[in-house]
C-alpha cells in the first residue's frame, strides 16, 4: 500500500504526457517517417469484431491490402497496435484519425504474417486476432470508452502501410445511454407548375427572372424587394439539390438518389423520415418504377417515425428575407396544402419545418415562430454552435423571437457529416472505419452525459445519395451501442417540453444570414401578390376553392429548395406560376358598344356582363367618366350565371353637351377590380325641350325682377299724385 500512491502518480503523469502528444502539444521529430500517402500499401479496415469489446473477448481485425507501389512486398506482415489511453474529448478523436504515419501508434498487441508476397498491383486480405489477454485494458467500470487502434503493415524492417481506427472498450455493465436520433429528409426533384400553352400565350409577357441571388448584406429588405437585383453567381448548385436534368424516374431507379436513400434506411426503423407530400404526389402520378418505389417507401414507413414537411419543401430563408408580411403567408399556405395530403404514409404525421441555409438566422426563426403552426424547426449544421469547444449541446433548444418562440433542433455537425460523407470526416473511410468512428464519437458524448439528459440529432442533407454499405454499418453500430438509446424527434420535443433535456449553452443566431442561392425577394413578393390577387378574384363565386383548385401548389412550386440547383429552371417556374395565377383571374368581362349618344339629361344605358366561369358570379358595374359633364352611379350587385351573359342597366345624368370617355369596370363586392377597365365614348346632347324649359323659366324670373326694379326706379308722377290728392280732398268735404 505504501507504493501504490507513487505508482498511481507515475501512471497519471504518463497518461498526461501521452495525451499531450496525442493533441499535438508534444512535437513529433520532423522527417521521422513518411506520410501514409507515400507508403506503397493501401490498408483498408474490412471488419472489426466485436465492434464493442468487453473484458474476456478476443478482437478480430480484418484488413484488405493493395500494393500500389512498383516493388513486390516480399515478406508482408500486419500488426494490430492498441493505444491504451482513453480519449476523453472529440478533438482527440480527430487528432488520432487525421494522423497518418506519425506517432503515437500504440503498442503491438498481435501480428499476423501473410502466406505469400504481394506483387505490384496485387491485393490480399488478412485477419489478425488479438487474444483477450493481450488487450491490456482496465476492467474497472470507469475505464470504458474509445482507444486508438492502428493496423501496421510491414515488409521486413520497413513500414509499408498503416491504417487508423478506434477500439471501443466497454467495462461497465450499467451505462447511462445518451439519446441519439437520426433524421433524413425525403424530398424529390423540384416541382414544376402547371403550364397551359393557351393561357400563357394570352398573358402579357413577364420579365425573365434570370437572377437567383439575394440582395447584398447591406440591402434593406423593405426596399430591396421592389426590383429584382442584378444577376450574381449562385454558388455550387450541387450543394442544394438534384440537377435539373435528373428527373424523377432517374432518382427512383436502381442507383438513383431516392432508391439509395430507401435502400440505406429502410432496414433501420430508428431513422426518422421527414417527407415532402409533393414528392408523394409526383411518384403517384409517375411511372411504374416510381409507384413501386412509393409502395416500398410506404411499407418501410409503417414501423418508424414519419414527419410531414410543408408542401414542396419551401425555401424558408427566401420567405423570411422577402421583407413583406404577405410573402411569409405563403408558408401558411404550404402548411395547409401539406395537411390536406391524405397519403397513407403521412397519416397522423406531425409537421416539421426544415431550414434551407446552413446557418439559422433570427429572420427565419421568427418566420417559423409566427407562421409555423407550432412546428419544430430543423436548422443547418452550422447553426448556433456551442459556446465551449468541449461541449456537445443537446439538439432541442428554444429560440425566442419577436414573432414568438420556436423549438429549434440543431444537428450535431460532425456526426451528421460522418453519416452523410464519411470520407469528409476521415479520409479513406471504409464502412468499418466509419462505424468505429461513429461509436467513438458517441462514446465520448455519452461519457460527458452522466444524467442521460443529452439529446443528439444526426441529419442528412436533402440531396443525400448514401453509399448503402457505409450508412448501414454506421446505423447498425448506433443501434447496438450500449451507450446509445435511439430516439425520435417526437421524444426529443416531449423531453424538451417536460424540461428533461440538458440545457444547451449555444451562441445566438445572427440577425440575417443570406445565401446567394435563395430566390430573390422580388420574385417571392411577386408570387405572393399574384396569390393574394387570385384569392380576391375568387371571392365573387360561391366556391372560391373550386376556382383556385391547384393554384396553391403551382404558386408554391418555385419556392422549393430543390430549385436552388437550377436557377434558370426556377426562373421558368416563376413565370409559369404567375401565368397560372393570372389565368385564374379571368373569365369575367363587359360587352360594350363603342359609342352611346345621350339625348336627355337623365337616361339609362345597358351593358352586358359575360361570365365564362363554371360558377355563378356576383359583380357590379362601375362607370368612371373622365369629364365632369356626366354623373354616374354604380350598379347594384348582379348575379351572372355561369357561362352566360346578363344585361345591367346604368343611370346617367348629363349636365352639359359634351363628348366624354368613360371607363367601365367590373368590381367585386369588396371593391376589387375584376378585369381591365374598358373605355366607351358618350356624346351628351340634352333635348331642346329640357333646355328651353330652363331658359323660359329663367327669362320669366328675370322679367319679374326687371318689372319690380323699373317700378321702383320710376317713382311717383305729378299727375298721378295730384289725382290722389284731389280724391282725398273731395272725400273730406263730403264728410263735413
Amino acid at each position: 500500500m505504501r507504493h501504490a500512491a507513487p505508482k498511481r502518480r507515475w501512471a497519471a503523469l504518463l497518461t498526461v504526457l501521452v495525451a499531450l502528444g496525442l493533441t499535438g502539444l508534444v512535437a513529433v521529430p520532423a522527417g521521422a517517417a513518411p506520410s501514409s500517402e507515400d507508403l506503397p500499401v493501401a490498408v483498408s479496415l474490412a471488419a472489426m469484431t466485436p465492434q464493442v469489446l468487453t473484458p474476456g473477448e478476443d478482437l478480430n481485425v480484418t484488413v484488405s491490402l493493395r500494393n500500389n507501389g512498383d516493388e513486390e512486398i516480399t515478406s508482408p506482415r500486419a500488426s494490430v497496435r492498441i493505444y491504451r489511453y482513453r480519449m476523453s474529448n472529440r478533438d482527440q478523436l480527430d487528432q488520432w484519425a487525421t494522423r497518418t504515419d506519425t506517432g503515437p501508434y500504440g503498442d503491438v498487441a498481435a501480428t499476423q504474417s501473410l502466406d505469400a508476397p504481394i506483387p505490384p498491383g496485387g491485393s490480399a486480405t488478412v485477419t489478425i486476432t488479438v487474444p483477450a489477454r493481450s488487450i491490456g485494458l482496465s476492467r474497472t467500470s470507469d475505464a470504458w470508452g474509445p482507444r486508438g487502434l492502428t493496423v501496421d503493415v510491414g515488409d521486413g524492417s520497413s513500414r509499408v502501410g498503416i491504417e487508423r481506427s478506434f477500439l471501443l472498450w466497454n467495462s461497465d455493465d450499467d451505462l447511462t445511454p445518451t439519446q441519439v436520433g437520426v433524421l433524413t429528409p425525403v424530398t424529390g426533384p423540384a416541382v414544376t407548375p402547371t403550364v397551359d400553352d393557351d393561357q400563357t400565350e394570352e398573358q402579357e409577357p413577364q420579365p425573365t427572372p434570370t437572377s437567383s441571388s439575394a440582395p447584398t448584406a447591406s440591402a434593406d429588405p423593405e426596399t430591396s424587394s421592389a426590383d429584382a437585383p442584378e444577376q450574381q453567381p449562385s454558388g455550387d448548385p450541387t450543394a442544394h439539390g438534384d440537377s435539373a436534368e435528373v428527373g424523377l424516374d432517374a432518382l427512383t431507379a436502381s442507383g438513383g438518389r431516392l432508391s439509395r436513400l430507401l435502400q440505406a434506411t429502410a432496414g433501420h426503423p430508428s431513422v426518422s423520415w421527414a417527407v415532402d407530400p409533393a414528392l408523394l404526389r409526383q411518384v403517384a402520378d409517375g411511372s411504374r418504377a416510381d409507384r413501386a418505389w412509393a409502395e416500398a417507401l410506404t411499407a418501410a414507413g409503417a414501423d418508424r417515425e414519419v414527419l410531414r414537411l410543408p408542401w414542396a419543401d419551401p425555401d424558408l430563408a427566401a420567405l423570411a428575407h422577402s421583407g413583406r408580411s404577405s410573402s411569409t403567408d405563403l408558408l401558411s399556405q404550404a402548411l395547409s396544402s401539406s395537411a390536406a395530403a391524405s397519403d397513407e404514409l403521412l397519416t397522423d404525421a406531425p409537421t416539421l419545418l426544415w431550414g434551407s441555409n446552413p446557418v439559422l438566422d433570427e429572420s427565419t426563426a421568427e418566420l417559423a415562430a409566427a407562421h409555423g403552426d407550432g412546428a419544430a424547426l430543423v436548422t443547418g449544421t452550422a447553426s448556433m454552435p456551442a459556446r465551449s469547444d468541449t461541449d456537445t449541446p443537446s439538439a432541442p433548444t428554444n429560440v425566442q423571437t419577436d414573432g414568438g418562440q420556436v423549438t429549434a433542433l440543431v444537428p450535431d455537425a460532425t456526426l451528421s457529416e460522418l453519416l452523410t460523407d464519411p470520407n469528409a470526416v476521415q479520409a479513406g473511410s471504409s464502412p468499418a472505419i466509419a462505424a468505429q468512428r461513429m461509436l467513438a464519437e458517441t462514446a465520448v458524448i455519452a461519457r460527458g452525459d452522466d444524467s442521460g439528459g443529452s439529446y443528439v440529432l444526426i441529419t442528412t442533407p436533402r440531396d443525400w445519395s448514401p453509399q448503402s454499405s457505409a450508412a448501414d454499418a454506421q446505423l447498425t453500430a448506433l443501434e447496438s451501442a450500449p451507450w446509445v438509446r435511439t430516439t425520435s424527434v417526437a421524444d426529443m420535443l416531449a423531453a424538451q417540453d417536460a424540461g428533461r433535456v440538458t440545457s444547451s449553452d449555444r451562441a445566438d443566431p445572427p440577425s440575417t444570414e443570406r445565401d446567394p442561392a435563395e430566390l430573390t425577394p422580388a420574385w417571392v413578393n411577386a408570387l405572393a401578390t399574384q396569390w393574394e390577387s387570385a384569392e380576391d378574384f375568387a371571392s365573387v363565386v360561391a366556391d372560391p376553392a373550386g376556382l383556385l383548385r391547384g393554384l396553391d401548389t403551382d404558386v408554391l412550386a418555385p419556392l422549393s429548395v430543390a430549385w436552388r440547383a437550377d436557377p434558370d429552371g426556377r426562373a421558368g417556374a416563376v413565370e409559369a406560376a404567375i401565368a397560372q395565377a393570372t389565368a385564374r383571374q379571368s373569365g369575367l368581362s363587359v360587352l360594350l358598344n363603342e359609342q352611346f349618344t345621350v339625348i336627355s339629361s337623365s337616361s339609362q344605358i345597358t351593358v352586358n356582363v359575360r361570365n365564362e366561369l363554371d360558377q355563378d358570379a356576383t359583380v357590379r358595374v362601375e362607370l368612371r367618366p373622365q369629364k365632369g359633364c356626366l354623373e354616374t352611379t354604380r350598379s347594384p350587385l348582379v348575379s351572372v350565371s355561369a357561362n352566360s351573359e346578363t344585361p345591367v342597366p346604368l343611370t346617367l345624368r348629363a349636365t352639359a353637351n359634351c363628348d366624354v370617355d368613360v371607363d367601365v369596370s367590373l368590381i367585386a363586392e369588396n371593391g376589387r377590380e375584376l378585369s381591365m377597365p374598358q373605355t366607351i365614348s358618350l356624346r351628351l346632347a340634352p333635348t331642346i325641350e329640357s333646355v328651353g324649359t330652363i331658359v323660359v323659366g329663367a327669362l320669366l324670373f328675370a322679367g319679374l325682377l326687371f318689372g319690380i326694379w323699373r317700378t321702383v326706379r320710376r317713382g311717383q308722377t305729378n299727375r298721378r299724385g295730384a289725382r290722389v290728392l284731389a280724391e282725398g280732398s273731395a272725400q273730406d268735404t263730403k264728410d263735413d
